[in-house]
């Protein structure tokens, strides 16, 4: 099974920053954060074995050709893989409920 080289955006980056930020400060406190920071972790560290596999999603959905998902609870991890070299690019992170088209073009 190919193995994958996960980069993350200093823009997803950036969000999940965010996402933590709000779960701790505005909605969940301490322990719920923290719960999520290591989902989120794991979720990034099984894209070395998975990336590939996730289906791709439909450009009218995302507005771009060849964007993949997966799920982390009520998030989105929106990202792209590059076969040729291994590589999963993680693109953004974002609440599975918003306007996916517009969030990805404002990276």
């Amino acid at each position: 099974m190919k193995k994958y080289i996960v980069e993350v955006s200093e823009t997803a980056e950036k969000d999940l920053e965010s996402i933590l930020k709000y779960l701790r400060y505005n909605l969940a406190g301490d322990i719920i954060a923290d719960k999520y920071k290591l989902l989120f972790k794991q979720e990034l560290k099984n894209l070395e074995d998975i990336a590939g596999s996730m289906p791709i999603l439909s450009q009218e959905l995302t507005g771009y050709k060849n964007i993949r998902k997966v799920n982390v609870r009520n998030y989105v991890i929106f990202y792209i893989t590059d076969e040729e070299n291994a590589k999963a690019f993680v693109l953004r992170i974002g609440h599975a409920f918003m306007d996916w088209e517009k969030y990805l073009k404002d990276e």
